[in-house]
């Protein structure tokens, strides 16, 4: 797939297997925020096959998805025993067999995380990840894109089926996500092997949108201007109370992996951190996952991602801060025995 990419974006950037930049970061970025961006993302992407998968995952995630019908779809979360997170995940329902998307990971970690767990059940399970992959397409100008594309078809798509299109010999899924702010984010399911195609028919067929193929420079500045957690945010650090992924719980379907401690965090309020946005007022350099200090060498919290934002000129990030720093306007804090000027804000920066 890589070297496709590079055939058909010469001027393309990769950082190990991560497609950076395909042209231009500005270019890309105003794509997002006024246009159609298409990213080309390699997520993770599990087959399951049995009669008992549907109520295996039902038992370990954490959303009820007992009764997923055919072509619909429901985000879950997989959670280990103290609630942090395995894996965000879209679990897709074909009927014949089941598809779980998830984030980004070369570690394999959610499909051994499944396996763990299946005992006795009639299960398979198949990693999809080299053969299968997601197109995310974003922007203001997504749907009439797509409406241009899809035609009539794009009005059997709502917020929670999947629908088979079909276009100039290609065949693939489509489905759409909602995140925060009422971001809709439209996914296709496609082969690796269709890729080449796609990208061909897309850029051939744009007409007067302003469409680009974006990487992952400037979809990181765009998302953490929108407040949207990603694998920086979704990892074994925290817990789906503390990144605001709670609506993608069941607080009434009985047990699930991790499902003790989420539940005493909710009973109690024993929520102690929270994903807020941050401003960097000074200049310091820094990697994601970074812990800040009070002048007494306590614990803040973590940065969790960084980037320049377009929009506001400043380096901004993503932060889990402890809750009795949320409501204070600025702060100094201390990263590596460095001091620093810190504003924090409500997420998202920008709509």
């Amino acid at each position: 797939m890589k070297e496709m990419i590079i055939n058909k974006f010469p001027n393309c950037i990769f950082e190990n297997s991560s497609l950076k930049i395909v042209s231009n970061i500005k270019e890309e970025y105003y794509s997002l925020r006024y246009g159609v961006a298409l990213r080309i993302n390699n997520t993770v992407i599990i087959q399951l096959k049995g009669k008992d998968s549907l109520e295996f995952l039902h038992r370990i995630s954490t959303n009820d998805v007992k009764n997923l019908q055919p072509n619909k779809k429901k985000n879950t979360l997989f959670l280990n025993e103290k609630g942090r997170f395995i894996d965000r995940t879209t679990l897709l329902n074909f009927g014949d067999y089941l598809v779980l998307v998830g984030l980004k990971d070369e570690t394999k970690k959610l499909i051994n995380w499944i396996n763990k767990y299946i005992i006795t059940e009639e299960i398979e399970t198949y990693d999809m990840t080299d053969i299968n992959l997601i197109i995310e397409i974003i922007g203001p100008q997504a749907e009439s894109f797509l409406t241009l594309i899809l035609g009539e078809k794009l009005n059997d798509l709502d917020d929670d089926n999947i629908v088979d299109a079909v276009i100039d010999n290609l065949n693939f899924k489509i489905f759409v996500c909602k995140e925060k702010n009422e971001l809709k984010v439209y996914k296709i399911l496609i082969s690796v092997e269709q890729l080449s195609f796609f990208v061909d028919y897309i850029l051939n067929n744009k007409c007067v949108f302003d469409l680009k193929f974006i990487g992952d420079a400037s979809y990181q500045i765009f998302r953490v201007e929108k407040g949207l957690p990603d694998i920086t945010e979704i990892n074994l650090n925290f817990n789906p109370h503390e990144i605001d992924l709670t609506n993608e719980i069941s607080f009434t379907k009985g047990c699930y992996i991790g499902q003790e401690v989420i539940a005493r965090l909710e009973t109690y309020d024993k929520v102690q951190r929270k994903l807020s946005g941050i401003i960097f007022n000074d200049e310091i350099n820094l990697n994601n996952l970074t812990e800040l200090m009070n002048e007494n060498g306590e614990m803040i919290g973590y940065v969790t991602t960084t980037v320049d934002s377009e929009l506001l000129n400043k380096k901004i990030g993503l932060a889990v801060l402890k809750k009795n720093y949320l409501d204070k306007k600025e702060i100094n804090a201390f990263i590596n025995n460095s001091k620093i000027n810190l504003s924090i804000v409500n997420l998202p920066f920008a709509i």
